[in-house]
């Protein structure tokens, strides 16, 4: 990629990336900015103890629990 030199590489890594979410079962399902991706769905990731957030998460930080508990 572009941190070895390999710019070539890079361009078409980021051109594959761009056809991918392109296709129609991926469309909307997230915003790219620049080399960075950003989901609109959650995995629910954070709810796991420890968890945290995914590297493409729809979150900036982790939310909080819910007030309510769980559902019955």
């Amino acid at each position: 990629g572009r941190g070895h030199g390999r710019t070539d590489v890079a361009a078409r890594a980021a051109g594959l990336a761009r056809e991918l979410l392109a296709h129609p079962l991926l469309s909307g399902a997230g915003t790219l900015t620049g080399t960075a991706f950003r989901r609109r769905s959650c995995c629910l990731y954070y709810r796991v103890s420890g968890g945290g957030v995914c590297g493409d998460c729809c979150f900036p930080r982790p939310p909080r629990s819910s007030p309510r508990g769980p559902a019955a």
